[in-house]
């Protein structure tokens, strides 16, 4: 049978070689101006390297070709990384990671590496192409982020540390000013004529803000060096056991607290009735004073979090102050306004940041304060 020669699909075929020659030519070009490529035999040699990998490895080429990727080897990876590498791709598996390299002139680079092994008809390997994208900025940004977490942590336990040793060591003789001052008042403040009397009770008031300042110190170190284990906990349960530990101040303000639905998650139980003891007793104390406070607790659960509003009818404050009521020792007013120590929103912040959350606030000056927590559900971490 003879067969006929057909001329149109002879060009047409040589036409779309052409133009798969050309896509094929675009793509290397594109991939060679945005990324480091080499090929390497079987046995791991190098075969070709473009024009980046001679850049960034300041080799020349004549240096690269019939050599292997030890010759970039930085000492950084364990040969065990190596050894994964290599059992993947020499069972016709692409690998992906990261690898540090040493340049010629001894510096140093991060690039995140796709080797891909090209397979004979048999499905073995027979070279492997090797395509890299540098990353040394990113890593180094890394490592400084790193570094700087590290040394905050250490700073973070050592303020701990401190705080906590020194407040209890602070407790014995704040004791005895206490102890002894109370003894002299008893005992001989009808002797003592106005002006002593007036400094005897200065001096056991301040003993008294100190001791107050103390246990605040204490309570705000021990919310994650003394936290406890994360359980099931009831926020209902937990606010009915707070609001009956502050009835006796409620009913002193003639002030009322409307608790909405609240979940249930998983926290530390202990803290979680600081955080709304904290919260609850902010809303008594800074109200109007010809106005009786009214504290209203409101969650809505969204997802895998809940949101916690804690609104209240007071004084209010103005916005550009809300960093500082969230810090340390920061009061926005004196202590003969209102007492405190500055630390009660302190340690809610503390509280909300160990179970994964944050605490906000809104507010203007005379309209009520609204506190507004968001915590996950679920623990998604141990505790610190």
């Amino acid at each position: 049978m003879t067969q006929k020669f057909d001329k149109n699909n002879t060009s047409s075929q040589g036409e779309l070689l052409q133009v798969a020659n050309r896509e094929l030519q675009n793509i290397r070009h594109a991939l060679d101006k945005s990324a480091i490529v080499a090929i390497t035999d079987r046995a791991g040699n190098i075969i070709h390297v473009n024009d980046k990998f001679v850049e960034i490895s300041k080799y020349p080429r004549e240096e690269l070709l019939g050599h292997n990727h030890r010759l970039i080897n930085s000492g950084h990876h364990s040969k065990a990384f190596f050894l994964d590498m290599w059992q993947t791709i020499s069972v016709g598996k692409v690998w992906e990671g990261e690898v540090k390299n040493r340049a010629k002139d001894g510096s140093y680079y991060w690039v995140n590496t796709t080797i891909v092994p090209f397979l004979d008809e048999n499905q073995k390997p027979y070279q492997y192409v090797s395509i890299r994208y540098e990353i040394t900025q990113r890593k180094n940004a890394e490592e400084t982020l790193r570094v700087y977490a590290d040394r905050l942590e250490s700073s973070n336990r050592e303020l701990q540390d401190f705080a906590s040793i020194a407040a209890h060591d602070l407790q014995e003789p704040l004791r005895k000013i206490q102890a002894f001052g109370d003894r002299l008042q008893t005992r001989c403040g009808n002797l003592l004529e106005v002006d002593g009397r007036d400094y005897l009770e200065r001096m056991l008031s301040s003993a008294g803000r100190m001791r107050k300042l103390i246990d605040d110190l204490l309570t705000y170190s021990r919310v994650t060096t003394k936290g406890q284990p994360f359980t099931e906990t009831n926020l209902q349960s937990i606010l009915q056991d707070v609001i009956s530990d502050l009835e006796l101040r409620i009913e002193q303000a003639a002030g009322k607290i409307e608790i909405g639905k609240l979940p249930v998650l998983q926290a530390d139980e202990s803290q979680m009735r600081q955080l709304f003891q904290n919260l609850i007793s902010n809303g008594l104390k800074f109200h109007k004073s010809e106005l009786p406070p009214i504290v209203k607790i409101e969650s809505e659960v969204m997802g895998n979090r809940c949101h916690i509003t804690v609104q209240d009818n007071g004084i209010g404050f103005d916005e550009k102050y809300l960093d500082k009521i969230f810090t340390i020792f920061q009061r926005l007013h004196g202590k003969q306004e209102y007492e405190g120590t500055g630390l009660g929103l302190a340690v809610c912040r503390r509280i909300a940041e160990r179970h994964g959350g944050t605490i906000t606030a809104k507010s203007k000056p005379g309209e009520g304060a609204c506190f507004i927590i968001d915590l996950p559900l679920i623990a998604t971490q141990e505790p610190a």
